[in-house]
């Protein structure tokens, strides 16, 4: 009886799978050789800075608290001998919208590879330019590569705000995590 079972459940996965179009094909095409992983070849973490109250006239849109998401991506290499050190290219993920009062913050990512020891910091801008923008934010880029080298890499991000004849503040409250596994 088990024996008849077994090939009632073989006849049912072959017609199932020819109803599907699985299986062995008698033609093989390229696409069929070198199938496309739809996992990245890298590890990638972000959490979103968060910043700090905001009242009165120095307030932004949208209040409080305001979450900023930095991701980092492995840099991309060219093909070349000897090839270029390995790198990082952080990018804000969505820009807010322009206001008199976001000219004045940004953001402060500072990084260190746990292999190499290698650290160092980039500056991006999170908000969107208008015509007329102007000051040190508004020059900053809103993507940026470091070279970084190969290893384990991890970055906070800190929002800051520009101040009038002092150094900026960090308005931060919760400071935002970048962690990836940058290949060699």
């Amino acid at each position: 009886m088990t024996r008849i079972l077994r090939l009632r459940a073989c006849a049912a996965a072959a017609a199932t799978a020819a109803l599907l179009g699985v299986g062995a094909s008698a033609v093989t095409t390229p696409a069929d050789a070198a199938p496309v992983s739809q996992v990245p070849a890298y590890l990638t973490v972000s959490l979103p800075a968060v910043g700090g109250v905001e009242v009165g006239p120095g307030g932004v849109p949208g209040g409080s608290f305001q979450q900023v998401t930095v991701i980092g991506r492995p840099a991309i290499r060219t093909l070349q001998y000897p090839p270029p050190p390995a790198g990082v290219t952080f990018s804000v993920a969505n820009l807010a919208p322009w206001h008199a009062q976001q000219s004045y913050r940004y953001l402060s990512i500072s990084w260190r590879n746990l292999r190499t020891g290698r650290t160092g910091h980039v500056n991006l801008r999170h908000w969107r330019t208008a015509p007329g923008s102007r000051g040190f934010p508004a020059s900053l880029p809103t993507s940026a590569t470091v070279t970084t080298f190969g290893g384990p890499v991890v970055a906070t991000v800190s929002v800051l705000r520009e101040q009038y004849r002092r150094p900026p503040l960090t308005i931060s409250v919760i400071p935002g995590v970048v962690a990836l596994d940058v290949p060699d």
